[in-house]
């Protein structure tokens, strides 16, 4: 049996460390009880003697310096992670004492690393497997207590312990660049694979790329965790993924409130809509976060609204956010609501499993029937240069151009006479902008 030590060598020093009282640990947090494998996430200090550790002389580890909010937090990041996988993320030892030995894994996260150095944690790749108790670790005071990195660096150790390597970078040489793939790109949709580096990212994920073995040695993450040598695999899909197994959104009054995961990346979540009359249909498509700026969000939701015919009504996905936003004027009928995870500009779709929330309102009102909406755009000169075309049994009275610079907040820009087909505008700042007709 191979004992590989994988060292985790990207852990900032910062200058200044703040000191903080010991919280009390929440021992009662579990993502998945009913999951046949367990991670023991250890915060309240643990006491080490094994011959794999400091030569086998005993390590006295101490408990965080963190707050129950804080490591409510990491937890609930780590969890998010392993969303897709059937394995349960705890911080209730007894938990983790009642699971197999060969199906579980403690991972201490502790202030104590004199005895190994400067390092953000260390672990042995396959630990999970082995059946010898031998923990992972994660070192808070060496990471200054920063939360984000805390729950990457947990859940990149955890990684190890379950067969995985480094997700590394190459040139078009095929020469190493950086041992730790540290992603791309910059706000909600910024990027880099779990497995590298990733505590500068917000989409951190799952990835299928080369490894510290060489440029073709391709590592499909969500495979080997998922794989037989782990033994626990994949949780089962929540959602149907077509009209005749669609989940049935329900209505409080005039408004909705629904949730589901993604659990793998070709899946498909289906929500049917029953609209007794005319109205105002608004979504709001959340992946599941723990922080402002969609800290610990796994998916780049893309949303589209079908018809009962299964024709596309629209499909909703702003370039530079994870989440989705509309609103649409419907006639009573049966709609659909497609839930999908998507690629941007910084990766593929490959990754993006967890967690999401949909909710909005239905608000009925006299519709004006409208069977057909079609907007179009392109650049000339500087210029936005709209167009568009509408099917109605009447005449339009007006039509009204919104703008956004976020793909989620409008504003009006113009409003036009119900005849015209036609628009162009000069912005002012050279960005991205999003346009949408009200009519």
């Amino acid at each position: 049996m191979n004992r590989n030590l994988i060292i985790t060598l990207f852990a900032v020093v910062f200058t200044a460390m703040h000191m903080m009282v010991k919280a009390q640990v929440p021992t009662n947090l579990s993502s998945f009880p009913s999951a046949s494998a367990t991670i023991f996430l250890d915060f309240d200090g643990h006491t080490v003697t094994s011959p794999y550790w400091n030569g086998g002389s005993t390590i006295v580890c101490a408990p965080v310096t963190l707050t129950t909010a804080q490591i409510t937090r990491i937890f609930n990041h780590v969890s998010e992670d392993f969303r897709p996988f059937n394995i349960n993320i705890t911080t209730d030892s007894t938990i983790y004492f009642a699971a197999p030995i060969n199906r579980r894994q403690r991972i201490i996260v502790t202030p104590t690393s004199s005895w190994y150095g400067s390092a953000g944690g260390v672990a042995y790749v396959e630990s999970f497997r082995w059946g010898m108790e031998i923990p992972g670790f994660v070192f808070s005071a060496l990471l200054n207590n920063n939360v984000k990195m805390i729950a990457e660096a947990s859940s990149h150790e955890t990684g190890h312990t379950l067969g995985l390597y480094h997700q590394s970078s190459y040139n078009t040489s095929c020469g190493l660049t950086s041992e730790y793939n540290a992603g791309v790109g910059s706000g909600e949709i910024s990027w880099a694979p779990i497995m590298g580096n990733s505590y500068s990212r917000n989409l951190t994920l799952w990835h299928n790329g080369p490894n510290s073995f060489g440029c073709n040695s391709l590592q499909n993450d969500l495979n080997i965790i998922a794989g037989t040598a782990n033994g626990f695999g994949l949780r089962p899909d929540d959602v149907g993924n077509n009209n005749t197994t669609a989940s049935n959104v329900l209505f409080s009054g005039n408004n909705y409130a629904i949730s589901g995961f993604i659990n793998s990346t070709s899946d498909v979540d289906m929500y049917q809509l029953n609209l007794p009359q005319n109205g105002k249909l608004v979504l709001n498509a959340v992946p599941f976060n723990v922080a402002n700026g969609w800290n610990a969000a796994n998916i780049d939701i893309q949303v589209s609204l079908v018809d009962g015919s299964g024709s596309v009504i629209g499909s909703y996905n702003p370039t530079t956010s994870v989440q989705a936003l509309a609103d649409s004027t419907l006639n009573a009928g049966t709609y659909y609501i497609r839930v999908t995870n998507t690629s941007n500009a910084n990766t593929t779709n490959y990754g993006m499993l967890g967690n999401y929330s949909l909710n909005g309102t239905f608000t009925a009102n006299n519709v004006l029937p409208i069977y057909s909406l079609t907007l179009n755009g392109s650049i000339n000169k500087n210029k936005h240069e709209l167009n568009w075309n509408i099917i109605a049994d009447e005449p339009i009275d007006i039509i009204t151009v919104e703008i956004s610079t976020d793909g989620r907040t409008f504003s009006k820009l113009q409003d036009l006479n119900g005849t015209l087909r036609k628009f162009a505008y000069q912005p002012f700042e050279n960005k991205a902008a999003y346009y949408r007709l009200h009519v």
